[in-house]
């Protein structure tokens, strides 16, 4: 009896532990489920936060754009629309837009692709005539009825609203820009509007197909969806983010989240199967384990644990990993930057890193070879950074990297390193190939500061050496946001300065070798403020190259030689060719030609008396466009000359393939002169460009050595202090009178 009373008394404390340990499991698992179903809310709240963040930024980017071309646009009076769209023209060469264009205030649109439209009845014309920026929902184009997205900015005249920018751009490209990869590509987004309305669709397979509303199509698809579609319209009715779960085919996560765009949503969906893959295994080993019991109950514990930190990481990964590199992705790298500042009480730089025409390698080798080469500057990176630094690459060609040093020689001591390093170690498969890398650099005073803004001043120091191909990293510091705040009040001054007629021309005379004679001058701008100071060309000649006012610069320079020579021809003064210069800028839209003849044959002066100079740099960047320039040019009567010739990337080839009049030897050639192989070269080029039938005018000769040399080398024409400096118009006219002849 007592035998029996035991093992009833241990299989009662058996059942008793197995039905405490089945509860225990059983809570164990609810929490579980709770977590990881709360976890992979997080995750999409995560994923839509980060959508958000980037479609904000790109549509900013564009009102940005839009309203750096209506400052540019906006006037004291006269607004016209025409030249307006002439500008517009320059844009759209160096954008990817459909169309932009110009709204007056009765609605009829000017636009670069020469439509007649009339967009008095679109809602963002509306907008931005009342003096905001405008975005417009999915339209469609009253040109040819395609499915496009507009951005809109008015344009000032006079402090009121006179006209209204705008850019159009196709639903499918804008889509493209949009859309955000997530979750390995198997997730996809959309933009809606508040009432469900579809702005931009999902070029993903899986995604509705033939809706226009998302209400809509969530109702038609499956039944099943009605709860789905009730919590949605609650959730965007009060203005909040959300999440549902609805069946396309298969079943799908939709997670969305208001963007400070008009009332538009961003949504993404994601399968099920790919956030609940996770959570179904590890329940499934835990429903497992509640049959196992016993022995083997604390092996499964820590499995379930294990795995569900290896899953944990698996779905973190898709986030933070980069696709390319395997590296941390610029998510990670952002987030990362915070933790790691806290951490140390070191200077810390952050650096953005650029590789420059990138999309040559692609073209030249493939984009496996364009991987291949991302993938070698990370490595590079890894290999460069020291232990808690950091660095990821941010997207396409661009890398981020977070560096510590002691001082900034060290720091610059680094990068020259890295980028010797980074040519000399490149992949075999791009062998031959420069691979050219820029920095912007930005020393980090406020540890606790957003790590976008740091990117952002890092950016803009990357974007200062733009185009400068000896100069590979700029650092943003106090001296340079204080050259950026004066190079703007300068930028503002030039302006007011050419409406006020403070830009005056100088004129340095040009001699025949064997004559001694005047024979021609050039046009040089010297700046004299209204209050009798000077601002040298150096200071602001660069910065209009930069800014494309070099461009006004250079017509208003023609345009008053052009009025000197009809006065001087009238007054019955013998004249010589004044060349005047031509900036590269001038390449890109070839409606100068037209503009420059027209103000010769308003002066009736011969075009042999007016000569345009171009830089060989302008020359070697656009061969092919230059030449038919200078073809048109020659058939007007212009002489073309090639100034700075050896300052560059010169190449006695390119003599042969350019059709130019005069070549101008740099001062850096005549100064070489007393020695044997400068001598050799400066032979070999005048020989070389006679034979080719140009005149060759020797620039910067000062001393009477150099012209004696240059003399019996048979150069045609000298410039320099020798002879004359450069001089204002009185006096060169007093020389005009004195020294032909």
């Amino acid at each position: 009896m007592k035998k029996f009373t035991k093992i009833w008394k241990r299989l009662f404390t058996g059942i008793f532990l197995c039905s405490v340990l089945f509860g225990i499991l059983l809570f164990y698992v609810n929490i579980l489920e709770k977590e990881l179903n709360d976890e992979i809310i997080d995750v999409l709240k995560e994923t839509s936060e980060q959508s958000v963040v980037i479609l904000n930024k790109e549509v900013e980017g564009e009102f940005i754009l839009l309203e750096e071309v209506s400052d540019r646009l906006s006037v004291k009076s006269g607004f016209d629309p025409e030249a307006a769209v002439m500008e517009l023209d320059k844009v759209v060469k160096r954008y990817p837009v459909k169309r932009m264009g110009i709204v007056m205030p009765d609605g009829q649109a000017y636009t670069t692709d020469k439509k007649k439209l009339n967009l008095g009845d679109r809602d963002f014309f509306k907008d931005s005539i009342q003096g905001k920026r405008g975005i417009s929902g999915r339209l469609q184009d009253k040109d040819n009825g395609e499915d496009i997205v507009v951005f809109s900015m008015p344009i000032y005249e006079d402090e009121s609203v006179c006209a209204v920018v705008f850019t159009t751009h196709r639903i499918a490209e804008i889509q493209n820009l949009f859309t955000v990869s997530i979750f390995n590509g198997e997730g996809y987004s959309y933009i809606i509007e508040e009432g469900g309305d579809i702005v931009m669709n999902t070029s993903n397979s899986t995604g509705f197909r033939g809706y226009n509303n998302i209400y809509e199509a969530l109702s038609t698809v499956s039944d099943t969806n009605e709860e789905a579609v009730n919590k949605m319209h609650m959730d965007l009715d009060n203005e909040q983010s959300g999440y549902i779960w609805f069946h396309n085919k298969i079943d799908k996560y939709m997670y969305y989240s208001p963007l400070q765009i008009k009332n538009w949503y961003v949504l993404n969906v994601v399968p099920a199967d790919v956030m609940d893959s996770t959570r179904d295994f590890i329940m499934f080993l835990t429903y497992a384990l509640c049959g196992v019991m016993g022995a083997t109950f604390a092996f499964f514990i820590l499995y379930i644990i294990k795995t569900e930190q290896k899953k944990k990481k698996e779905l973190s990964n898709i986030l933070y990993v980069d696709n390319v590199t395997g590296g941390y992705s610029f998510a990670r790298f952002s987030a990362e930057v915070k933790i790691r500042l806290k951490e140390t009480n070191a200077n810390a730089a952050y650096i953005v890193m650029d590789v420059e025409q990138f999309k040559i390698i692609n073209e030249l080798f493939g984009y496996e070879e364009g991987n291949d080469t991302l993938r070698y500057i990370w490595q590079m990176c890894k290999k460069y950074s020291k232990e808690k630094e950091i660095y990821a690459r941010r997207i396409a060609d661009k890398f981020v990297v977070l560096w510590y040093f002691d001082s900034r020689e060290e720091l610059d001591g680094r990068i020259k390193n890295f980028l010797e390093a980074l040519q000399k170690n490149r992949p075999e498969t791009i062998d031959g190939y420069i691979l050219k890398v820029s920095f912007g650099i930005y020393i980090v005073k406020d540890k606790t500061e957003d790590s976008q803004h740091m990117m952002n001043y890092a950016t803009m120091a990357h974007s200062s050496i733009k185009g400068q191909d000896d100069v590979q990293y700029a650092f943003y510091d106090d001296d340079f946001r204080q050259r950026m705040l004066q190079e703007k009040l300068l930028e503002d001054q030039m302006k007011l300065a050419l409406q006020h007629e403070e830009f005056i021309v100088y004129y340095q005379p040009k001699y025949g070798v064997t004559t001694e004679n005047l024979v021609g001058a050039e046009a040089l701008v010297r700046w004299r403020k209204a209050d009798g100071s000077t601002v040298m060309p150096g200071k602001f000649i660069p910065l209009a190259e930069k800014n494309g006012f070099i461009s006004y610069l250079d017509k208003y320079i023609f345009a008053e030689v052009c009025k000197k020579q009809k006065e001087w021809l009238e007054a019955g003064k013998q004249v010589v060719p004044i060349s005047v210069n031509l900036s590269r800028r001038h390449l890109y839209n070839d409606s100068f030609i037209e503009e420059y003849a027209q103000m010769v044959e308003e002066a009736k002066v011969p075009a042999k008396y007016m000569q345009l100079e171009l830089t060989e740099s302008a020359i070697f960047e656009n061969q092919e466009a230059l030449c038919q320039i200078i073809d048109r040019l020659h058939s007007m009567g212009f002489s073309i000359l090639m100034d700075d010739f050896g300052t560059g990337y010169s190449s006695l080839m390119m003599l042969k393939s350019i059709p130019i009049d005069v070549l101008k030897l740099d001062k850096s050639f005549v100064d070489d002169f007393d020695d044997p192989k400068g001598q050799k070269i400066i032979t070999s080029v005048i020989e070389l460009a006679q034979a080719l039938h140009m005149e060759v005018t020797a620039e910067g000769v000062e001393t009477k050595e150099q012209y004696e040399f240059l003399r019996k080398l048979g150069c045609n024409t000298i410039q320099g202090f020798y002879f004359a400096k450069p001089m204002p118009e009185e006096e060169f006219e007093r020389l005009l009178i004195e020294g032909i002849g």
